[in-house]
């Protein structure tokens, strides 16, 4: 029997470590993104309170990459795949995958930029943060330009190894107390410590990371897939998470120790801002008497920045590349595509270093990934049900997925002050538009627009009443710093879903005139008249476009469509913003709350359209040529 025993340890230990590759890409991936400055900010305030917070939220992300690999295992699809498939609008989710894994890029930039302070440290002598990161940058590109996975793979390992040493170095020669840390173990929330929990829950282990585990996993398995490959390697699949996510635990703990130590409250209550340059010195100080403590920690802090983007550029781009030749079945080879790719994320990584503000530009991109994060958990429930039984995950993994993405979707929303500031506020103010709405829907005013057969008096007043709506969300818009947050959108886009783009065009036209002459809220007047306009005529051809049919998750779209068109290029373009730290204070304040607001309010819309029994997608078929359907009462008459 010991010998049979032995004889199954001995053939199974090779499917036990196949796997490991995987996951120390994971690890480093998610390594660089585990909140460096919020883990030493947390360790500072709250000490070892909420250790807690890191076990819970490693929990779930074990659960979500677990369902991750068992999707991959059994189907031979990548998740991108999966998202390409889902139900709504084509690709919707690989897009918005690609969309935001290039805005990405900037974070990429900034962690670049901390790695070359780091490295600047250890080399005084090159005085020169931005060649360290372009020297860098091209280490990157000459590792990743062979497309090959065997040797990034063995390029992590060996970074690894050395994180290993700089973590056991650390281990063994910073003063850590243990017994300091078992209180924090049991989950407590001190006073004031709501949005800490909050930020270090999206830090710990990454967050949209997480998905290019698929790929890689793709890469490792090659063609096997099916149940009983998934059977036989789940084991070895599950340690290598175990792993990765143990390795991120710890870095973590480390950064949090750094700021117990290193930083007191009375160094904080004078007003000390957690710089970059601050952070690193105060850390030095602490680890001075430490032989080669200083040396370490900032090798181990380039290594960590270095082996994120190293991993993360890779595994992005393979994403992006499998999400075009999946959706799109693109023609030339996958290398090409994805070497392409690559050369895009160095053109915007170098453009974001050269903006600067590493700070701004990684936690710039933090709010649309950690939305778009939690309900990516939604969809892998939903991939993961189509699995057939037995391998269909339990009922465990079900509840720790579901509760979890909703407290990782509500906190992804709530996170942002604007959505509680701002967002909130807008919503409620939207309850005189929906009143306005419900009663011009009552009129044969809106039904002759709606079934495309509208006079121009009717016209004229579609195009008042919306443009007076676009007033009124200017009008009851909040100032903040030289900016109005405001739902102005909503009546152009309410207008060119109506009536199409001409109408959508002259509501927006209404509105911009109106905003444009507001005082006090110059530098971005122009910008935001313009975009009220572009507002009425994208949600016209978008109409159009899906034939009237416009659902909730069509809707949510496009007022996501005609806000990222109105604050990350028309802003840009036509403001008088001088930083692009100016220009990330807008971006935080607005776009979360903008979209919340409008959304709500084309949400109403469609609620009441379906409420009065009206089509849409009458416009359009009286267009082609089609008979219009008719109501009960008609028929009867």
């Amino acid at each position: 029997m010991a010998k049979k025993f032995r004889y199954t340890i001995k053939n199974r230990v090779p499917d036990y470590l196949r796997f490991l590759g995987p996951g120390l890409l994971l690890a480093v991936a998610a390594a660089g993104e585990s909140g460096i400055a919020e883990a030493v900010e947390i360790g500072a305030h709250f000490g070892y309170a909420l250790i807690w917070v890191i076990a819970i939220t490693l929990i779930y992300k074990f659960a979500f990459v677990n369902g991750i690999a068992r999707y991959t295992m059994i189907t031979g699809k990548t998740i991108f795949q999966g998202l390409i498939s889902i139900p709504g609008p084509k690709n919707w989710g690989g897009i918005l995958v690609m969309v935001i894994y290039l805005l990405e890029m900037f974070a990429f930039a900034g962690m670049l930029l901390l790695g070359g302070i780091f490295m600047d440290y250890i080399v005084p002598g090159i005085n020169s943060t931005e060649m360290i990161v372009f020297l860098s940058l091209s280490a990157i590109l000459i590792l990743l330009w062979k497309e090959s996975y065997e040797r990034l793979e063995h390029t992590i390992i060996l970074i690894a190894v050395l994180l290993f040493l700089g973590i056991a170095f650390s281990l063994t020669q910073f003063p850590i107390s243990f017994a300091a840390m078992l209180p924090g173990i049991m989950p407590k929330i001190p006073p004031g410590s709501l949005l800490s929990i909050m930020a270090l829950m999206g830090a710990v282990g990454s967050s949209l990371n997480l998905l290019l585990y698929s790929i890689w996993l793709k890469e490792k398995a090659g063609d096997e897939k099916g149940p009983a490959f998934y059977r036989r390697s789940i084991v070895g699949v599950n340690l290598d998470l175990i792993i990765a996510f143990l390795f991120v635990g710890i870095i973590t703990v480390l950064f949090i120790s750094l700021g117990v130590t290193g930083f007191s409250i009375s160094y904080l209550a004078h007003g000390e801002t957690f710089s970059v340059d601050a952070l690193i010195a105060q850390i030095l100080y602490v680890i001075a008497s430490i032989p080669y403590g200083s040396q370490t920690f900032l090798a181990t802090g380039y290594l960590i920045m270095f082996g994120a983007v190293l991993t993360g550029m890779d595994g992005r781009a393979r994403a992006i590349s499998d999400i075009l030749h999946t959706g799109y079945a693109m023609k030339c080879e996958e290398r090409t595509t994805f070497r392409l790719i690559l050369l895009i994320f160095t053109a915007i990584i170098v453009s974001g270093v050269i903006i600067g503000e590493p700070m701004a530009l990684v936690h710039g991109v933090s709010a649309v990934a950690s939305v778009f994060f939690a309900v990516v958990g939604f969809i892998l429930i939903w991939l993961n049900m189509e699995i057939k039984d037995p391998e269909r995950p339990n009922r465990i993994w079900t509840a720790v997925m579901t509760i979890g993405s909703l407290i990782f979707l509500l906190m992804a929303l709530f996170m942002e002050e604007g959505i509680i500031m701002f967002g909130l506020p807008l919503a409620e103010r939207m309850i005189v538009v929906a009143f306005v709405v419900f009663v011009f829907a009552g009129t044969t005013l809106f039904r002759d627009v709606i079934r495309g057969k509208p006079t121009w008096i009717d016209r004229f007043w579609t195009v008042l009443i919306f443009g007076v709506i676009s007033i009124y969300g200017t009008f009851r818009g909040i100032p903040y710093e030289g900016i109005i947050i405001n739902f102005r959108d909503l009546g152009p886009i309410l207008a060119g879903i109506v009536g199409g783009p001409v109408i959508g065009a002259c509501a927006g036209i209404i509105g911009a005139v109106y905003r444009y002459q507001i005082p006090g809220a110059e530098k971005t007047a122009l910008a935001c008249a313009v975009a009220a306009i572009v507002a009425g005529i994208v949600a016209g051809f978008y109409t159009r476009m899906f034939r009237g049919n416009i659902t909730y998750l069509r809707g949510f779209i496009l007022v996501a469509i005609v806000e990222t068109i109105h604050i990350f290029i028309i802003v840009p373009l036509l403001s008088d913003i001088a930083t692009f730290a100016e220009f990330m204070t807008i971006v935080r304040a607005s776009l979360l709350p903008m979209v919340f607001a409008i959304t709500m309010g084309v949400i109403l819309f469609c609620c009441i359209v379906r409420m009065k029994s009206y089509s849409l997608t009458t416009r359009f078929e009286r267009e082609d040529g089609e008979k219009p359907p008719q109501k009960e009462e008609e028929k009867e008459k």
